[in-house]
């Protein structure tokens, strides 16, 4: 009996779905495409439920006849390209013809299109890559496109897909994509009937100021170069506004949105002893080159590209970048030895200790620590143990002592010492313990925030003078549409006016952080989160709150500081991991330092 054989159109169309369809925000930028590449001049996008209901583009560009709007949905039929050597001089933003035959197949289609100079226009659905109906109507010069239902007969495909802020969150992205690489284009964008953009035509640090907020008009530096092989131009970030976290990097290439690892590298090497370790700036750069010099038929998404001379490109981006910070006075003598971003960050549960500290200020102050809510008092770092009464007798069953063995500590040899700036290592009975600070510090912050999620009694201090956190419509929408989350880790917050959150209060824990800064960056961390699982919004939220205020490395603490950590570490449900999984400490046995030293 044979068993190879021919798949069906709809399995075809549904396997290259997978490639091309891999969640709402998939659909919503092919449709974007198919829009710029029609010539409009305004489109607006209409979404519910994050794209798992309705994705509603329309656009008043050329529009298509009868014979057209059909075959749009055949597998690879497309206008954009008859020869192979098209392929060379691609200047379209679609060119493959396999969205409308993808995206067909696994949702409810519904079209709506008329040639302007026609009277009439046609209207077709289409399900399960099935026509259900076609017919003439009166309709307006361009196209409507309504994707109903995504995944509808792909139960497995819905499964997979995020929560709805998270969708959501990615549609913005591709809009604010196009936004930005088509500012000659009027955009509307609606959520649930709410108006989230309403963009004009406009020039481009006008539209960035619109889409990113009035605190970019502060940071913005032009950026242009014009050579041979390439033309630049677009805008940079100014040093001090970079970020912890990427997410704010557009680089575009004959007007499409494209991600390269390569120019990003020489974007961000430019900026070489002018960053804060472990920051990103923002960038807008828009490369013109030939069509013939690049190769945009890389991956279905179309978002990845090759170029023909890779080094040139590299080395004429990176000079134009430092010319530009050369123009505009900013030099590699910039101060970032005080971190904004952590220059406020301290310990949660303060202990109240009666000695003062010997440690200059410049060695950062962590001495007010606290221990489940008590006031017990600590006169030297050899009283460590007493914040364990019943220690021993215990250890059998703590949670160290399932993960890393039975701890003694031997009489008198309680001290710990910091490492680097950045490692603790406390001895033990049968060797010693390294830990990593800052994982430690995230795991104790990690089951205090849990705690106060599952049992609603986050605590938030008021602050005497309300803040104010201007952000892009991104993290707008995604604060707003988790605020009750955030008030049960202790955030007050409400909207104020477009894309302005008011901070009323921020967690007890951490009433000696910048509320601004840590919000901010708490988004910048939920964001970007590279979770390999799927995870709930609640848990990305107190994860990234957990990561965003543990004590970095690099800071000097003291030993009462350190005995603090170590015993809210050695009490918490995990002393080996943090909640993504990094290791906290390592136990050294009495042989490994004598192996040492053979």
């Amino acid at each position: 009996m044979h068993t190879i054989h021919l798949l069906s159109d709809l399995l075809i169309n549904q396997i290259a779905a997978g490639e091309v369809v891999q969640r709402p925000a998939s659909v919503v930028k092919e449709l974007l495409d198919n829009a710029i590449d029609a010539g409009s001049k305004n489109i607006k996008i209409i979404i519910k439920n994050s794209g798992k209901q309705l994705i509603q583009v329309i656009d008043d560009g050329i529009g298509m006849d009868e014979i057209d709007a059909r075959m749009c949905f055949e597998k690879h039929a497309t206008s954009k390209i008859a020869h192979t050597d098209d392929l060379s001089k691609i200047q379209t933003m679609g060119f493959r013809g396999e969205a409308m035959a993808s995206i067909a197949a696994v949702a409810q289609v519904e079209m709506e299109t008329r040639l302007h100079e026609a009277t009439t226009g046609v209207f077709i659905a289409i399900e399960g890559s099935k026509i259900k109906k076609q017919e003439a109507i009166a309709t307006s010069p361009g196209t409507k496109i309504s994707v109903k239902n995504l995944f509808y007969n792909v139960p497995a495909r819905r499964n997979f897909l995020k929560s709805n802020p998270v969708e959501f969150k990615h549609i913005l992205e591709e809009v604010q994509h196009a936004a930005l690489a088509r500012t000659e284009i009027g955009w509307k964008l609606y959520h649930n009937d709410i108006e989230i953009y309403n963009l004009s035509t406009e020039k481009l640090s006008h539209r960035m100021v619109h889409l990113f907020g009035e605190s970019y008009k502060k940071q913005l530096i032009p950026c242009k170069e014009t050579t041979n092989i390439v033309a630049i131009q677009g805008y940079i970030g100014k040093p001090e506004q970079a970020k912890k976290t990427r997410g704010e990097q557009f680089l575009f290439v004959n007007q499409r949105f494209v991600k390269s690892s390569f120019l990003n590298h020489a974007i961000k090497y430019a900026y070489d002893r002018l960053l804060p370790a472990d920051s990103f700036p923002f960038y807008a750069i828009y490369l013109t080159i030939d069509p013939q010099l690049i190769d945009i038929n890389v991956h279905p998404t179309k978002t990845e590209i090759k170029f023909q001379d890779e080094k040139a490109l590299y080395a004429i981006l990176q000079a134009a970048i430092k010319k530009s910070l050369a123009t505009h006075h900013v030099v590699d003598s910039l101060d970032f030895e005080q971190d904004t971003n952590f220059s406020l960050l301290r310990f949660s549960n303060p202990i109240q200790v009666e000695s003062a500290s010997t440690h200059s200020t410049k060695e950062r102050n962590y001495t007010q620590f606290k221990v489940d809510g008590s006031t017990t008092s600590l006169t030297s770092p050899k009283d460590w143990q007493s914040l364990f009464p019943d220690h021993k007798a215990e250890t059998e069953t703590s949670s160290l002592s399932q993960n890393i063995g039975t701890v003694h500590y031997e009489e008198g040899a309680g001290k710990s010492i910091q490492l680097y700036t950045s490692y603790i290592i406390v001895q033990v009975q049968s060797g010693a313990l390294l830990i990593d600070q800052q994982a430690a510090h995230e795991r104790v912050l990690y089951d205090k925030f849990i705690d106060h999620f599952q049992n609603k009694n986050g605590a938030s201090q008021q602050l005497l003078m309300p803040e104010y956190l201007s952000v892009n419509s991104v993290d707008y929408m995604v604060l707003l549409d988790n605020k009750a989350i955030l008030r049960s880790l202790g955030f007050i917050i409400d909207p104020f006016g477009e894309s302005t959150i008011i901070i009323h209060g921020c967690p007890a824990e951490l009433k000696q952080h910048s509320a601004k800064q840590l919000l901010e960056g708490v988004i910048e961390q939920l964001k970007w989160n590279n979770n390999k699982q799927k995870l709930e919004i609640s848990e990305c939220f107190i994860r990234a709150l957990a990561k965003k205020a543990s004590i970095p490395h690099g800071i000097k603490l003291n030993g009462i500081e350190i005995d603090a950590l170590l015993a809210q570490l050695f009490s918490s449900t995990n002393t080996m991991y943090t909640p993504d999984g990094r290791k906290i400490c390592a136990k050294l046995s009495k042989d490994n330092f004598a192996s040492l030293l053979k």
